[in-house]
């Protein structure tokens, strides 16, 4: 994180636990805002890796399991990267910007992923930086938030991972049941963007995007998940991360033998635990009444009651029996796209 961008993120009134933003100095009003309300919210707990150089696209085409050859300027991409035994090791957002990539990833994974990403670029004319404190990189969310940006920079995109480069921003549409934007750009631009928009939203911590995520399907593999499941088991197939015609990446012929030859046995389902008010680890078990390993807590983060919601991969088999997390009861909910059944 920029120093000048911390400081003015506690002028703003944010409380820090070392370089990471706790909340705003309310916690249990910040969680209550979204979907309802606009929110600002800073996303340094994200690292940023870019990646340059006239062999970039050929570099990532051969390491990511989605077809990087779809992102331009207007256009971003979910994706993952995978170990030879189809294991995804990181997920990112990957957005373009003057010409370099920036793959957005759980800042736990940034040093581990960068230092072996680098150990594959060999001869290629291509440069990986940790760009985390290059960049601002901030996020926006309000029901009429693409009118606002539309309002203040004359120019927003309109659906998920739709992208525009504008003022200096580079602006990312990312998956949500409102209008929600992941924003990258220098000190200054990315400033008077958030004061701007800070005039009608509240300033949050980092639950409320998460939250978001949750409510979108969309898996955030951080450093207790890596390596944990194949592509299948996170969605990946359904939310378009994993493209089967680009050719050729780590762990592909795994990850396409499950597609056409067998079917996984596992996928990801958003979850409620009423009453539960304490988020659990990444890797807690969920129970069935016959399987003590029924899922697997992937995200979780508080929902504006207070209470749990969670993205969990589960065995299909036991997905539609009565579920327990200790105590807790655990209901499955909807998401925004179908899954396979049994």
């Amino acid at each position: 994180m920029k120093p000048d961008w911390k400081n003015f993120l506690i002028d703003c009134g944010a409380e820090f636990a070392d370089d990471s933003l706790v909340s705003f100095g309310n916690p249990e009003r910040e969680r209550r805002i979204p979907p309802q309300g606009a929110i600002l919210c800073d996303l340094s707990h994200f690292g940023l890796i870019s990646v340059s150089g006239d062999d970039a696209t050929t570099f990532l085409q051969g390491q990511l399991t989605n077809d990087i050859r779809q992102v331009t300027d207007s256009v971003s991409q979910l994706s993952a990267w995978c170990t030879a035994q189809g294991r995804v090791l990181a997920t990112f957002f990957i957005t373009k910007r003057h010409g370099a990539y920036y793959l957005s990833v759980s800042s736990d994974l940034l040093e581990p992923v960068l230092k072996r990403l680098r150990m594959y670029v060999l001869r290629s004319k291509v440069v990986l930086e940790d760009a985390s404190a290059s960049l601002v990189h901030f996020g926006y969310a309000a029901p009429d938030g693409d009118k606002r940006l539309q309002e203040i920079l004359g120019a927003a995109p309109a659906k998920a991972y739709d992208t525009v480069q504008v003022n200096g921003l580079t602006i990312m549409h990312q998956p949500a049941p409102i209008p929600r934007f992941k924003i990258l750009g220098e000190l200054d631009e990315a400033r008077k963007l958030w004061e701007l928009l800070n005039v009608n939203s509240a300033c949050v911590g980092r639950s409320g995007w998460e939250y978001f995520n949750i409510l979108s399907g969309v898996p955030m593999v951080s450093k207790a998940s890596s390596e944990a499941w194949v592509p299948q088991m996170l969605n990946m197939h359904v939310i378009n991360g994993v493209s089967f015609t680009k050719g050729c990446f780590p762990g592909q012929e795994i990850v396409a033998r499950l597609k056409y030859l067998g079917k996984s046995k596992r996928q990801m389902y958003r979850i409620g635990i009423p009453h539960c008010v304490k988020t659990p680890a990444v890797g807690s078990h969920i129970a069935s009444g016959t399987d003590p390993d029924a899922g697997t807590i992937l995200n979780a983060t508080l929902n504006p009651d207070g209470y749990v919601e969670a993205l969990a991969v589960m065995k299909i088999a036991e997905a539609a029996n009565p579920l327990h997390l200790g105590e807790y009861t655990v209901k499955v909910l909807e998401l925004p796209y179908e899954l396979e059944t049994e």
